[in-house]
């Protein structure tokens, strides 16, 4: 069943499933101002600045992430991981926020499982003797950076050389 769930997702909501399962978590936020739009974010990172929490986040669509919990691939989350608080008042914006969090659920997960290996294994596939492609970038590197050195020596000679003629032309 989860192959068939991934399947049914666009491009754009299995790369919001991916960013929510790379990061930490989805948030849903809804400022408490009249005029104000609810939105969402992955949590990618949380640092402390100043004894105050300041979060890495990516935009996620509002549309998404309620197609993504509609189709029970996220669940809701009452204890973190990061938020620990559902409501606050943010002093710069001078209103309270509610939040909503969610984690991937096992079906979510299920569909992480299910898509890991795709397009990347058919790739690995097709190009299966060029494994060291990697390897050989190096080489070339260095086979270059000595080729540069043999050039330096090469136009020393060179300056060498027209010092010599020029040595010859005095006599």
């Amino acid at each position: 069943m989860p192959s068939n769930q991934a399947e049914r997702l666009s491009e754009v909501e299995l790369d919001a499933l991916w960013t929510i399962y790379e990061g930490h978590s989805l948030v849903i936020e809804y400022p408490q101002q009249a005029g104000s739009d609810p939105y969402a974010h992955a949590i990618m990172a949380v640092a402390f600045e100043d004894e105050e929490a300041v979060a890495e986040v990516a935009e996620i669509a509002l549309d998404v992430a309620q197609s993504l919990i509609a189709a029970g691939l996220l669940e809701r989350s009452e204890d973190g991981p990061v938020l620990d608080e559902p409501s606050w008042f943010d002093a710069e914006l001078g209103f309270t926020i509610n939040a909503e969090e969610y984690i991937l659920s096992e079906a979510g997960s299920q569909v992480i499982e299910a898509t890991a290996d795709g397009p990347s294994a058919a790739a690995s596939d097709e190009d299966e003797d060029d494994w060291d492609d990697e390897d050989d970038d190096d080489d070339d590197e260095d086979d270059w950076d000595d080729d540069e050195d043999e050039d330096d020596d090469w136009d020393d000679e060179d300056e060498d050389d027209e010092d010599d003629d020029e040595d010859d032309d005095e006599d």
